[in-house]
């Protein structure tokens, strides 16, 4: 959050399919499938500017990759305290099925199916399809467009870019730098911001710092500012009870399997 080109153009593949999950792990061995995972804690649960949890979380996650581009992956959030009365429980876990491969400019994209869950809440499935293009170069723009097809029925795009900065330090890691703005549509809005109009939701700055332990293993410091972007979207987030605002930060520690 040496940054390969994906994670510059910020396209993250989260989630898993099992059926291929059980083919990816037969195939272990196997040069052409790789096995990574990422333990992150964050000190506050934060997506699309919404405030999903005030207090800090555990996020494993698993992804499975393919030299073709296919990639799965299992992503988990558990609460670490009883602010919602779940400390210790799963309450996410969001299964991605995710394709990457390159133009002919040798620009990248992305497209898959995310499917939300929910355990030991009373939240209800949903589902989403996706696609992105990234055009590459200094900053790596990105557009993004999520479509949930299920609960919502209404779409969420995103333009974000990266930048890698290189320090003069001998060896010193190099820090990525992102940002993000989004659009929601009606439908998408009211269900997730409380307010029935097609805007602006909110826009991400973030900082981190991929640390080499040792050949395999990557530690990942980060800090990351969030803010609802439209006025009437904000005032609906406040009512709601949840930050509007919200400036959070974590550590990922990722190794491959």
């Amino acid at each position: 959050m040496s940054i390969k080109r994906n994670a510059i153009c910020l396209i993250v593949a989260t989630g898993v399919v099992a059926a291929f999950a059980g083919a990816a792990i037969a195939e272990e061995a196997a040069p052409s499938v790789s096995t990574k995972m990422d333990l992150a804690y964050v000190t506050k649960y934060v997506w699309r500017g919404l405030e999903l949890n005030p207090d800090p979380s555990v996020q494993p996650s698993v992804t499975f990759s393919h030299v073709s581009g296919l990639s799965l992956n299992l992503w988990g959030s558990i609460d670490t305290t009883d602010v919602f009365d779940n400390k210790w429980d799963v309450t996410e876990i969001d299964y991605t099925l995710n394709y990457a491969w390159n133009t002919k400019g040798n620009n990248a994209m992305n497209g898959g199916l995310i499917y939300y869950t929910f355990p030991h809440t009373d939240f209800d499935p949903t589902a989403e399809v996706y696609t992105s293009y990234c055009f590459g170069g200094k900053y790596s723009p990105t557009v993004q467009v999520n479509y949930d097809f299920d609960q919502v029925d209404g779409y969420y795009a995103t333009l974000s870019s990266g930048y890698s900065c290189v320090f003069p330090a001998k060896k010193a890691p190099a820090m990525g730098l992102s940002a993000k703005v989004s659009y929601g549509s009606s439908k998408y809005n009211e269900f997730y911001y409380f307010d029935d109009k097609s805007a602006f939701t909110d826009f991400l700055l973030g900082a981190a710092l991929p640390i080499a332990v040792t050949e395999n293993v990557t530690v990942t410091p980060s800090v990351n500012y969030s803010s609802i972007i439209d006025g009437d979207l904000k005032d609906s987030v406040k009512a709601a009870g949840l930050d509007a605002d919200n400036f959070y930060a974590g550590v990922t520690v990722s190794f491959p399997l």
